[in-house]
């Protein structure tokens, strides 16, 4: 389909109605011409042939627009604007060729059809006949000089300007654990980022013109683990457990609530001990539940407590995924779970295409959150002493 956004003289085909002159003239509403309802079937036709195109815009121009020179240049004029579109998003010369063929093939057809309803009527004589063949006539000879691979296509257009931006980026991040018992895990995630973007605009220096913009942007994760070992199902599964919610966590971590309290608690310097407590009391107490009363509920929902109840939520599921018993067959859980958060929150686009400034600020905020759930000392005790349970200490 050759999709088209006019940027003026708005235009699509729709019905058109006889007139005693040469201008085709959409039917007046409220009139009770005979010969109104088979002349719009003739442009509905070829509306409903012609790709992206509808019948509603031409019932709404000027009677002057409607001679069989200004509907052709329209047609026409629709489809050159699809293909400098399409060419300007990189479309293949096969593409182009499919899509002008396939246009060519629409506006025949909607003649075809047109042709045979008003015969079938014995409407198509005399003064209507004439102009649906003057119209079908010069229709064709313009669109026979947009074919693609002709001359006369990179002139068709009188103004032309196209932009095409890409953009494609692949990142990988590797984390190497041990178990107590020695097993080595090795996990791996890959995230593809892609973007691409398209703009168009022409003119055919007879007062139609139109533009086009369009923007698609792909993103995926993805994440394996191997292990050199033996790995239980129910260790697997932990660290898959692991790894989902460390993913939630760091997308979390954007939340603009989340960063609104940090700004809020610069102040407080972070001190760990205390913000760790306040934040993580003000997460257990304040949660969104079925069973939360109605009183509890307004008062979470005050604008004024809502960065710090966020920022809670976060340290609270932080210290509960760094700390979950069932990673207890880890050496060092924490450092894991720090090294997860590290990396999934730089691989987000939202760090990766941040002004240096603002990665600064998410660098700063990401090491407080670190250091206020599961504190660098306390990483390096259980290095050193993989049976301390850390959850004690958060």
């Amino acid at each position: 389909m050759i999709n088209i956004y006019p940027s003026s003289d708005s235009y699509s085909t729709s019905g058109f109605g006889r007139s005693s002159a040469t201008t085709l003239t959409s039917n007046p509403q409220g009139s009770n011409s005979a010969a109104a309802a088979p002349t719009d079937t003739l442009l509905n036709k070829l509306a409903e042939n012609i790709p992206g195109m509808d019948a509603d815009g031409l019932r709404s121009l000027k009677a002057e627009d409607f001679t069989p020179e200004k509907v052709a240049d329209r047609i026409s004029g629709f489809v050159a604007s699809g293909l400098e579109a399409a060419r300007a998003r990189g479309a293949s010369e096969e593409r182009l060729q499919s899509m002008y063929e396939a246009a060519v093939s629409g506006v025949k057809k909607g003649f075809e059809d047109a042709r045979e309803i008003l015969d079938n009527l014995q409407l198509l004589d005399g003064e209507l006949a004439e102009q649906v063949k003057q119209t079908e006539t010069l229709t064709f000879e313009a669109l026979d000089a947009l074919a693609p691979g002709t001359d006369e296509v990179s002139g068709a257009m009188a103004t032309r300007k196209s932009i095409i931006e890409r953009f494609q980026n692949a990142e990988d991040m590797e984390l190497n654990v041990t178990t107590r018992d020695g097993d080595e895990v090795r996990i791996t995630f890959s995230r593809n980022q892609s973007y691409e973007s398209a703009y168009a605009s022409a003119s055919d220096g007879k007062g139609n013109s139109a533009s086009v913009f369009s923007l698609s942007r792909s993103e995926y994760s993805e994440y394996s683990f191997s292990v050199s070992g033996d790995l239980d199902v129910d260790e697997a599964e932990a660290l898959q457990s692991l790894i989902k919610d460390v993913s939630s966590l760091a997308d979390e971590f954007f939340d603009g609530d989340v960063q609104k309290a940090f700004e809020q608690s610069k102040s407080l310097s972070f001190d760990t001990s205390e913000l760790a407590s306040m934040s993580l009391d003000m997460s257990y107490s304040r949660q969104y539940a079925a069973a939360s009363s109605y009183e509890q509920v307004g008062q979470i929902d005050q604008a004024g407590d809502k960065p710090g109840r966020r920022l809670g939520h976060l340290m609270k599921g932080m210290a509960e995924s760094f700390n979950a018993p069932s990673l207890g067959f880890l050496t060092s859980p924490g450092q894991l779970g720090r090294s997860l958060m590290e990396g999934l929150v730089n691989q987000d686009a939202r760090y990766s295409e941040a002004p240096e400034a603002q990665q600064d600020i998410y660098d700063n905020n990401l090491l407080a959150l670190l250091d206020a759930v599961l504190p660098a000392e306390e990483v390096e005790v259980a290095d050193n002493q993989p049976q301390t349970d850390t959850s004690s200490e958060s």
